[in-house]
């Protein structure tokens, strides 16, 4: 097979078959707003499970530090990825493709009240709920063990908040990531937001790694 003459339609079949390629093609290739979101996330998760791959050294990295891993990566795949840019304020992670753009939060997890001001800043301050830009995420990362457990009382607790038409749904690409929507303030259209954990957690119990305890956030 020459691949050097194959279409970028053909390109985009063979995906699945050829790893290196990277979902590149359709990458390139999208001009819908949903398509977009939809292959964003699958990079995002591809670029987490890295991330966690190595959490002994990642202990120390600040929300930006980690938040910045994020956005090079992005970079590296061809999206227009940015960090603290002037969007409404000081937004932690911007991608955009033309017209589209995701806007996305990060919180290293401390308290719950300290992720709602995440949730709030997202969704009051740094977005306009516009039609190019309904989805929006909020980066946790979490030193803590039972990831499950904080991600299940994270939702509970956005519960509580009663916001306007909220409600939650099951991220089927991954199981402890899951997303919410409801009315957005500004615009009065549903904003649908992924919340997508990151495990960080680290505290060996064998021989060689008692004596690193696993700093808490």
């Amino acid at each position: 097979m020459d691949i050097e003459n194959l279409s970028l339609r053909e390109l985009q079949n063979l995906e699945k078959y050829i790893p290196g390629l990277g979902r590149f093609p359709s990458r390139f290739a999208v001009t819908n707003y949903n398509k977009f979101i939809e292959i964003l996330y699958d990079d995002i998760d591809d670029i987490i499970y890295q991330i966690q791959e190595n959490p002994e050294l990642r202990q120390n990295d600040s929300e930006d530090r980690l938040t910045i891993d994020i956005r090079d990566q992005l970079r590296r795949l061809g999206y227009d990825a940015s960090h603290d840019t002037k969007f409404g304020g000081h937004a932690d992670l911007l991608v955009k493709k033309g017209n589209f753009t995701w806007i996305g939060e990060a919180k290293i997890h401390s308290s719950y009240s300290y992720l709602w001001e995440g949730f709030l800043q997202l969704t009051t301050r740094y977005s306009t709920g516009d039609f190019n830009q309904r989805d929006g995420g909020i980066f946790i990362y979490i030193r803590q063990k039972n990831v499950s457990a904080i991600i299940e009382k994270w939702k509970n607790h956005l519960l509580s908040k009663e916001l306007s038409d909220f409600n939650s749904e099951a991220c089927e690409n991954r199981e402890l990531s899951f997303f919410s929507t409801h009315k957005h303030e500004a615009s009065g259209q549903d904003f649908r937001i992924k919340h997508i954990p990151v495990i960080l957690y680290f505290q060996p119990q064998d021989k060689s790694g008692r004596g690193k305890s696993n700093k808490k956030a």
